[in-house]
């Protein structure tokens, strides 16, 4: 059944931002940039910005591992430099979209987003609307590192331009191919325990994972407490781990949450109803029905995620970079398994979207002062902001090699307090600690801070890796009106259907009305507005 009370809340959201996006601003037109010229306060080159000092709003999204950002070095610092004071609100990860659009459906703006993890649908509608203004004269009078980043990626410049041409939006780019591509971390000490190898395909990970559950594998006496597979993602981990042993994802990782590849034939496709997604579907109930994976994770948050981490209670779990989330504790006794081997083949789909995160900065329609704000976040697009972003303070998180390399310090890696690398650099700096930022990470800034256990694993998987087919899609604002109530719908219902079939409360008997439910709410004209993006992408 669907949840008529959650896509109702949806569907008000929506509604109410369409209006408060003029009610917020409505001296401004739809993809026009705030006129308001900087005054004989503002410097438009070198440091300070600002001769006497100013303060801009902004809200963001704040990592677990981070520390509060009114206080944290990477802004404070800058402070210093620019003479522009950042009064920050912050809202955590859990919960963090449903804020987002609510503070959007207000009206109610701040000066600048952060970190807010804009989606395509989301830039085109605040965009168009006028609720965030149009970027692209500010970066070329106000912007020269970012202005420099576009002309050495010109992808990167494409997939920043909407179909109307503007830009709304900065992105948050990392060049390290290694830290890009998504593992499968399992414990391997459990592993030795019990005499297993790491699992290979799809029947081996369950075997595995029944002899972590009743074999006593953390060894503390007590058969029961272990728990097979786990995740802090709200359970997505486990179906975008498989979903290329089920021959799904051939995709920018970026629209998971969209249900949306390319078919066997080439075509776009909501792989949602199709039969690969139900294999999948019956692969991960059995394993929850045989209590393989713990039933709290599609509600819990990263420090329960991590707690047990601790208690050394987790098997195995996914995630990207390197098995860090786990807790300082028993990081090392994970090592990364290749792509299970599944019954349509063996894969990990690489995101080669020019972007990494293609929405984590906007200006908004308030915003008195927008060439002092670019010139602020332009800072971070170069060498000397990207560090203090993504490492923090020299001699304290990283320190300089006799090779002239980077490498964090043992505050990071043996933390005297007991916090693990993410926290331990989160106090200082937020660009890696949680990812998502506006920033343009080099390899180098990148290897200062990745684990050797990383490059080992990218090992193990690099045979395995397929170059995503689908790239980062946008929309016309006529098509993103259309594709608005069916994501409202009918990716509300997809989502929870899933974890209903999976626990059990709906059965799979209950496929094929899952299947007419999907496609009453638009499935058809969803897959074929994608499909006209991608076709207009590829220049077809």
């Amino acid at each position: 059944m669907i949840n008529l009370r959650r896509t109702g809340i949806a569907a008000l959201i929506l509604i109410l931002a369409a209006g408060a996006v003029f009610a917020g601003g409505g001296t401004q037109a739809a993809g026009s940039a705030q006129t308001a010229a900087p005054d004989s306060n503002f410097n438009p080159t070198g440091y300070p910005i600002v001769k006497e000092k100013i303060t801009l709003t902004a809200f963001g999204n704040q990592n677990v591992t981070h520390k509060d950002w009114n206080d944290v070095y990477c802004f404070t610092e800058y402070e210093k430099m620019s003479n522009i004071h950042i009064a920050w609100t912050q809202a955590p990860n859990q919960g963090f979209a449903e804020r987002r659009n609510v503070l959007m459906a207000s009206g109610d703006y701040p000066d600048f987003f952060y970190r807010v993890g804009f989606g395509v649908s989301d830039i085109i509608n605040y965009g168009s609307k006028g609720a965030l203004i149009r970027l692209n004269d500010l970066i070329d009078q106000y912007a020269p590192n970012v202005k420099a980043r576009m002309q050495e990626m010109p992808d990167m410049a494409k997939s920043m331009k909407m179909p109307d041409g503007n830009i709304y939006t900065l992105p948050s780019r990392s060049l390290s191919t290694e830290s890009a591509v998504q593992l499968n971390w399992i414990n391997k000490v459990w592993l030795d325990r019990l005499g297993l190898q790491v699992p290979t395909s799809l029947d081996e990970i369950e075997a595995v994972l029944t002899a972590f559950k009743t074999r006593d594998a953390n060894g503390n006496g007590n058969p029961n407490d272990e728990i097979p597979y786990s995740d802090r993602n709200q359970g997505n981990s486990i179906f975008n781990s498989t979903n290329g042993a089920f021959g799904m994802g051939s995709l920018s990782t970026s629209q998971f949450g969209n249900y949306i590849d390319l078919g066997p034939d080439g075509k776009v496709r909501l792989f949602a109803i199709s039969d690969n997604f139900r294999q999948q579907l019956e692969w991960i109930t059995k394993l929850y029905a045989n209590s393989l994976i713990d039933p709290e994770m599609f509600t819990q948050d990263i420090p329960t995620f991590t707690a047990k981490g601790e208690q050394d209670l987790i098997g195995a779990f996914f995630a990207n970079n390197s098995p860090e989330i786990i807790g300082a504790k028993h990081t090392n006794d994970f090592v990364s398994a290749p792509p299970p081997k599944g019954p349509s083949g063996q894969a990990v789909f690489n995101n080669t979207g020019p972007t990494f995160g293609i929405g984590p900065f906007a200006i908004s329609n308030q915003n008195k002062h927008v060439a002092e704000t670019m010139r602020w976040i332009d800072f971070y697009y170069g060498e000397e902001g990207a560090t203090m972003l993504w490492l923090g303070p020299e001699g304290v998180t990283w320190a300089r090699q006799p090779d002239g390399s980077r490498r964090v310090t043992e505050l990071v890696t043996n933390n005297p307090d007991g916090l693990n690398a993410p926290q331990s650099i989160g106090q200082y700096a937020i660009g890696w600690a949680g990812g998502g930022c506006p920033v343009f990470a080099t390899d180098e800034m990148e290897k200062a801070r990745l684990p050797a256990i990383l490059y080992t694993s990218y090992d193990i998987v690099k045979p395995f890796i397929k170059l995503a087919a689908m790239p980062i899609l946008s929309f016309t604002t006529a098509e993103q009106d259309e594709l608005n109530p069916i994501n409202s719908d009918m990716i509300t219902y997809i989502d929870e259907a899933k974890v209903q079939f999976v626990t059990g409360r709906r059965p799979l008997s209950q496929w094929d009305a899952y299947v007419r439910d999907v496609k009453n709410m638009g499935a058809d004209r969803y897959v074929a507005i994608y499909q006209a993006a991608y076709d207009r992408f590829s220049g077809k």
